[in-house]
């Protein structure tokens, strides 16, 4: 026989539990992700780190893939470099995000899971981020009839640099002048953003 729904206070006690077991999982995968890498670490292993039982991280994330993806949309560096500042600085914002990656700049969590960048797990999250953090965010930002085809651009440049910081180093880059670099990716992004109608700029 099912038990009625709690109601009132009684049912306060286990939802606050469930949520500080949640909190707790959450914890640990990001310590472990952060100091032994996403590849080393096993769902097993981020249990017995926050004292529960494995089977809860399926029943609250679906996987280890699906706790990284939580961890990152709570961490998201693209939502907030995207709504914090002015529009006018938009693009000075993610140009110096994306330089300043390029020099291996970036959170404790985003520089060990550079290390993890060939794990299928992780570029399967990282693709569902491309969407959910930066694109969709981004166009809603812009607004206008073109904000999607604006944001899947901008995102198109800034998922290249990352894509040769990755695979090929960017020791070239690196050595470069870093505020030449970024005034560059600079102009490639205000280029996404011009509107269609706008007569193009001059060549440089």
């Amino acid at each position: 026989m099912e038990r009625p729904e709690q109601t009132g206070a009684g049912a306060e006690a286990p939802t606050r539990g469930r949520e500080a077991t949640r909190e707790r999982i959450l914890a640990s995968a990001k310590t472990l992700f952060t100091s032994e890498g996403y590849g080393a670490v096993s769902s097993r292993k981020i249990a017995s780190h926050a004292g529960v039982n494995v089977a809860l991280i399926n029943r609250y994330f679906g996987s280890k893939a699906g706790l990284l993806t939580e961890i990152l949309r709570e961490d998201g560096v693209f939502p907030r470099l995207i709504e914090e500042g002015s529009p006018e600085d938009l693009t000075e914002r993610l140009a110096e995000h994306s330089v300043g990656r390029l020099h291996g700049e970036g959170t404790p969590l985003q520089l060990s899971l550079d290390d993890s960048a060939g794990d299928p797990d992780l570029q399967s999250v990282y693709q569902g981020r491309l969407k959910s953090a930066l694109i969709d965010p981004l166009a809603v930002y812009l607004g206008g009839p073109d904000a999607r085809v604006h944001a899947s651009l901008v995102a198109a440049v800034l998922l290249g640099v990352g894509r040769v910081r990755r695979v090929e180093g960017a020791a070239a880059l690196r050595a470069h002048d870093r505020e030449q670099l970024k005034e560059r990716v600079l102009a490639l992004l205000e280029l996404c953003l011009r509107d269609f109608g706008e007569p193009e700029p001059e060549a440089y």
